[in-house]
């Protein structure tokens, strides 16, 4: 998996940081930290996107990806509070 981190200001002292993992060809994940604000994120599959909710529990997930079985993935995303697109 390769990772790259993207710093993008929106204006003096309003930043936001984009975490982009490249799981497989035409798979990624972007997690959006922005200060004083809950953690998104949002997986790309194809031209598809789920956007849900950052927890520790997603983190620990993802970072142990290749480890998982496919079904722990499904039942994480079911579980995180979806956000409004």
């Amino acid at each position: 998996m390769n990772t790259q981190t993207q710093i993008i200001k929106i204006e003096p002292g309003f930043t936001y940081e984009v975490v982009r993992t490249e799981i497989f060809a035409g798979v990624h994940l972007e997690v959006y930290k922005q200060p004083g604000y809950a953690d998104e994120a949002t997986l790309h599959i194809g031209d598809n996107e789920v956007h849900f909710a950052w927890s520790d529990e997603a983190a620990v997930l993802f970072a142990e990806l290749d480890k998982r079985e496919p079904i722990e993935l499904l039942a994480i995303l079911t579980q995180a509070p979806r956000l409004l697109a």
